[in-house]
């Protein structure tokens, strides 16, 4: 089924309590609110004419929030304007802030944002540093932030975890990536009870698409398919304008595939093998930055590569070797991303992680190889958002959950 990232499973059918004057004036000040919300700077006048509710209503409950401080004043529409211009106001994000962290294979990522995702502060970490007491690690990372950010430690409202393995629902790590040994870590209850807030943790690959669904390159689209390419490799699906998650919250994790080394074939690349089985091996072993260095290498490549920059360096500088592990990079790739596109039927394709900064030399052989496999190819292109994408889809799911916390507010 296809469930939200951010959202709680719940019983559709609960019996409605009597309405009462304060339930009647709860309801409406988060009519209000929201209402302001939405439209980022609205008057009374607006708000009574898009809620239905009458002016002296609004005026009242305007400044209730005013009180509370969920929202504050921005001026007047027109100062020069004959007669008494309105008020206008605007949702107070700073009132609270949500955290949103990627630990990625290579590089943990932490931002922090006010409610309006407006990003204040961030920190970074090389994974492999922090990975023996990640639990520590995180909550210092949040101590770091709120403290860049020079904010309440209080106001912390929700925490949004992305983390390159498979998760349940409650944020236990079920199956880590292969570089790391993570199982069984319950990261999202440890976080909850040591932070005193709502904890959402989700694959990365999921968090990546919630932020290229919300303000990336598939903003507006039903269909999409996100796959991140890195120390690690996944996808994130998009369907029916929602984050799929699969059935165990696992749908994405190609890493652990096996597939033939030769896959897919290409005569130029090597002679093949006598044993015609192909061993099999992860296709993690290919299509990421590790397994993009081990072709460089296997093709007779000199050079001292440390990552995958490298390679495509050594590509733009003329060597043969990476020339050819390049272009078995991009068959590959270009292999996946046509079967991946033959299943989900996307109207776009995004490539992101570390990888995408060189997606314009990938570009024209996968989508040649893509074009070989399926009848009609989406448009395939590159994630504007970067190395960023899965922080910032963790802070737009923990914002998701925001809403329980604003509602204590209103008393």
């Amino acid at each position: 089924m296809v469930e939200p990232i951010g959202t709680r499973r719940g019983s559709s059918r609960r019996e409605r309590a009597p309405l009462t004057q304060t339930s009647v004036r709860g309801r409406n000040l988060w009519r209000v609110l929201e209402n302001i919300r939405a439209a980022g700077t609205t008057s009374r006048t607006r708000i009574a004419d898009e809620t239905g509710l009458t002016g002296t209503t609004v005026h009242r409950l305007t400044a209730g929030l005013y009180r509370r401080r969920l929202i504050v004043h921005t001026g007047t529409t027109d100062p020069r304007a004959v007669g008494r211009p309105p008020s206008l106001f605007t949702f107070n994000g700073r009132i609270g802030h949500v955290i949103g962290i990627d630990i990625g294979n290579e590089t943990t990522r932490a931002l922090l944002a006010d409610l309006n995702r407006d990003v204040l502060a961030r920190v970074h970490r090389p994974t492999a540093a922090i990975e023996s007491d990640l639990l520590f690690a995180v909550e210092d990372m949040v101590a770091e932030l709120q403290g860049a950010a020079a904010v309440p430690r209080d106001a912390l409202v929700t925490v949004g975890v992305g983390v390159a393995a498979v998760t349940a629902t409650e944020g236990t790590i079920v199956r880590a990536s292969m570089h790391h040994l993570w199982e069984g870590l319950q990261l999202g209850a440890q976080l909850r009870h040591d932070l005193g807030v709502e904890v959402i943790v989700s694959q990365d690959d999921h968090m990546a698409a919630l932020a290229e669904l919300e303000v990336g390159a598939c903003a507006g689209l039903r269909d999409a398919l996100v796959v991140n390419l890195g120390k690690g490799l996944g996808a994130g699906i998009i369907a029916d304008g929602s984050v799929y998650r699969g059935a165990h919250g696992a749908a994405g994790r190609l890493a652990w595939i096996p597939v033939s080394q030769a896959t897919p074939p290409e005569p130029t690349l090597a002679a093949p093998s006598d044993d015609p089985v192909a061993p099999l091996v992860p296709l993690a072993h290919l299509l990421t930055a590790d397994g993009l260095i081990a072709e460089y290498r296997r093709l007779g490549g000199v050079a001292q590569v440390a990552g995958a920059e490298d390679v495509f360096r050594a590509d733009a500088a003329g060597d043969a070797a990476a020339a050819l592990a390049v272009d078995s990079f991009a068959d590959r790739l270009g292999w996946l991303i046509g079967t991946s596109i033959a299943v989900t039927d996307p109207q776009r394709v995004v490539v992101g992680g570390g990888i995408s900064g060189s997606f314009a030399r990938l570009a024209p052989r996968l989508i040649r190889r893509v074009a070989e496999i399926v009848a009609v190819p989406p448009p395939i292109v590159a994630s504007e958002l970067g190395t960023d994408a899965v922080a910032i889809g963790a802070i737009r799911a923990a914002t998701r959950l925001a809403d329980s916390w604003l509602a204590a507010r209103l008393g």
